[in-house]
């Protein structure tokens, strides 16, 4: 046995406590405290081994006890001091807390100077894209924050999709003890399990926790794939924005904010984290491949593409431009976009960018342009 007072310069007997504990895992250790214990020390003391305390100036009684105790491998705790103790932490444990309140939207504000820097990014893909048939930056009016709107709501329109998956563990767990809560069921239940499927049983399969997993996660994406597809975008952007700020509550220890259905381990968060973070690097890789290796894709009937259209904000329109001083006859071409005295128009046809002036035409929406 090793008694050791938590008084020793520093955190010297916290780091004794440390190394005796890891080196001899028999040893049994007890921490000696002076009478008004301090708080800090006895709660490293007994994270760092100790199986208690006991004051200095205790009566032997009581310190043979703790002894005793302790010896036989049990925790002595005594209960006045350790009221006295755990009053003295809680107003530590709330500053702590409210820190990592703040820490959270610290984050928050550190992703403002990440968004200039998606801004750079995806402004010099779009220069490249376009920049592949000769539209040059001056010619269409580029706005740097509309890029970044627009990578940023893909992203959440992906994380509103498939983040949910997160806390389908949760939710697993949820619907198990609904579940055994209905006597219906269970009855059900067990008139179902006994059913051979091969060579194993309905029972064995419903039991397996991967199983209810993937049965859980299917029902999850069967709502958000189609909430998205069927013109619920708005939905899909806001639940990826929930899903997002939950993730970092958890990530900051802020369970209390949360409802249990949304509190997956410290371990799990991790995991969903990194996944989500791959998510964002494939998702800019992808983009980066398609602007340059496959550049516009533009057609008769406007612009193509997998992701670029999307998340740069490029679009490609068919119209007929009309002069209204009768100086060139009607055009038919992809309307660009442009600045504030051309429109910049691509012929599909005989692939060449057209500059047209602002104040001498009028532009009018048309299906597709014909060759």
């Amino acid at each position: 046995m090793l008694l050791v007072d938590v008084m020793l310069q520093g955190l010297r007997s916290v780091d004794v406590i440390s190394y005796a504990s890891t080196t001899l895992p028999d040893l049994k250790i007890l921490a000696l405290s002076p009478g008004d214990p301090p708080h800090d020390r006895v709660i490293l003391a007994i994270q760092a081994g100790a199986l208690g305390y006991v004051g200095r100036d205790a009566e032997p009684a009581e310190v043979q006890e703790a002894i005793s105790e302790v010896l036989h491998g049990k925790s002595y705790l005594p209960v006045d001091t350790t009221i006295d103790v755990l009053k003295a932490t809680a107003p530590e444990l709330a500053a702590s807390a409210k820190e990592r309140l703040n820490f959270m939207f610290q984050a928050l504000l550190g992703l403002i100077p990440a968004a200039g820097l998606i801004a750079a990014v995806t402004g010099f893909l779009w220069r490249e894209y376009w920049g592949q048939i000769g539209v040059r930056v001056v010619d269409i009016g580029v706005d740097a924050s509309t890029r970044v709107t627009e990578f940023v709501l893909t992203f959440l329109v992906l994380l509103g999709i498939l983040g949910p998956l997160h806390f389908v563990e949760n939710w697993r767990g949820a619907l198990k003890s609904w579940a055994n809560g209905r006597p219906r069921l269970r009855m059900l239940g067990k008139k179902i399990k006994p059913v051979r499927i091969g060579k194993t049983t309905l029972g064995d399969i419903i039991a397996n926790e991967r199983v209810q997993w993937v049965a859980v996660a299917a029902i999850v994406l069967a709502i958000t794939v189609p909430l998205d597809f069927s013109g619920g975008r708005i939905l899909t952007i806001i639940l990826g924005a929930v899903v997002a700020l939950v993730m970092l509550a958890n990530l900051f220890s802020l369970d209390d904010y949360l409802p249990e259905l949304l509190r997956p381990s410290k371990q799990h968060i991790g995991k969903a984290l990194v996944i989500d973070g791959m998510l964002f690097l494939v998702l800019l890789l992808v983009l980066s491949a398609e602007v340059f290796l496959l550049g516009p894709d533009l057609r008769q009937d406007g612009l193509h593409g997998f992701l670029a259209p999307k998340v740069l904000d490029l679009s490609a329109r068919p119209v007929m431009v009309t002069d209204i001083n009768e100086n060139f006859g009607p055009l038919e071409a992809l309307y660009l976009g442009g600045n504030a005295d051309l429109y910049v128009l691509f012929d599909p046809c005989d692939k060449v960018v057209r500059m047209i002036p602002v104040g001498s035409s009028r532009v009018e929406h048309i299906p597709q342009v014909q060759c």
